[in-house]
């Protein structure tokens, strides 16, 4: 296991540059540190390529990373990521762009049977036989120096990553590789990582069903925590947390005072800010036209779209019993309803189109059968 460790400018450079030459793809992990901030802090990128050169980049050491962006920026090369979500988030934040042509082996994952959220120590276990260390997890990556054990623990996952990602590519089919190329397109939609405070109350899952007036409050002091946590670089959580937010906003205090009585709220924040939350209530109660209107739901199912709606629950249920995935992760009931009312609409991308949507066409169509087959149910 050898690599290099970078905290040159000019060593990235010449590594970058080595790499432009004949590597069709490089495995990429990444360390960073978010415990006690707003935005993640990357600590380490650690890289191999296909080729077999290596090395781990310290961007605590090297403040322009311009070199390693001419590798991730080429969409001839192929970036191979293990749950790629974290890493692109942190290399979105440090850079304001994201990697071209990427592979996610969790995702590609599916289709082997691991279901959708395997982790990288579990598969290469089952995969390579090699049981990755777990001593290091507690690491602060921001630490400096690392130690030589520390180093190769945060190698391992790259080390590891490309021969799986080698055995993981040589068994899925065309089919399933068309269609995953969905959901790694999917994972480059720079509107993931966008940070847009006047929607962060849309993220907030027990505001949903809030009348439009309180929900509005909801989302206005959601937008107040996202602008606070932004400035001052600390989790949003430190200054008003969820429950206590959509208490606010279910029963709106009158005064700040008032704000002492929220269930789980920070005494030290409504000393400090509740008089700006309720000049913030005062602005929503005095203007109804900031108010969200309300949403058109769907009409509920027929009794005959239950009868179906039973019949596709049956067989995602099978499906994820196939492909060890969670059964809420693979299909919501209001997406099963649109494709019984409108089967031609898409409501899935990539696995789950292959897996749910495809199958369920056919059976609604006709052009397919569900049969039992040695107590399994199947096409």
């Amino acid at each position: 296991m050898q690599y290099q460790y970078l905290t040159q400018t000019n060593d990235l450079v010449q590594f970058c540059n080595s790499l432009c030459e004949q590597t069709e793809w490089v495995a990429i992990d990444t360390e960073f540190v978010r415990k006690d901030t707003y935005y993640p802090e990357l600590s380490l990128i650690q890289i191999q390529s296909n080729l077999g050169a290596a090395a781990i980049i310290d961007p605590l050491s090297i403040d322009d990373l311009e070199p390693l962006w001419k590798i991730l920026d080429n969409p001839d090369i192929l970036k191979v990521f293990h749950s790629a979500r974290q890493d692109l988030e942190v290399l979105y934040q440090v850079a304001g762009r994201l990697p071209q042509s990427i592979f996610d082996t969790q995702i590609a994952a599916v289709f082997l049977g691991y279901g959708d959220l395997v982790g990288l120590a579990k598969i290469v276990e089952a995969e390579l036989g090699v049981q990755l260390p777990k001593d290091q997890t507690r690491t602060n990556w921001n630490q400096r120096p690392l130690s030589e054990e520390q180093l190769a623990y945060a190698f391992d996952d790259v080390y590891y990553l490309a021969p799986l990602y080698e055995k993981i590519y040589g068994r899925l089919t065309p089919e399933q590789l068309d269609v995953l190329s969905e959901d790694f397109a999917a994972l480059l939609d720079i509107n993931l990582y966008q940070i847009q405070p006047e929607k962060a109350g849309e993220k907030i899952k027990s505001g949903r069903h809030l009348k439009p007036k309180y929900m509005a409050i909801c989302y206005a002091l959601a937008e107040w925590r996202e602008l606070y946590a932004q400035k001052n670089n600390e989790p949003k959580r430190w200054v008003l947390s969820d429950d206590a937010l959509v208490a606010i906003a279910k029963r709106p205090p009158k005064t700040a005072q008032a704000l002492y009585k929220v269930p789980n709220i920070k005494a030290s924040s409504v000393k400090s800010y509740g008089d700006e939350w309720i000049s913030i209530i005062d602005e929503i109660f005095a203007h109804p036209e900031y108010w969200p209107e309300k949403l058109d739901t769907p009409p509920p199912p027929t009794p005959q779209e239950e009868v179906l709606l039973t019949l596709a629950h049956a067989f995602c249920q099978q499906v994820a019993l196939n492909y060890n995935i969670q059964l809420p992760n693979l299909a919501a009931k209001s997406q099963l309803l649109e494709l019984i009312r409108d089967p031609q609409t898409p409501q899935f991308v990539g696995w789950r189109r292959l897996l749910v949507e495809q199958p369920l066409q056919k059976i609604f169509h006709t052009e397919s059968c569900l049969k039992v087959n040695n107590g399994h149910l199947s096409l």
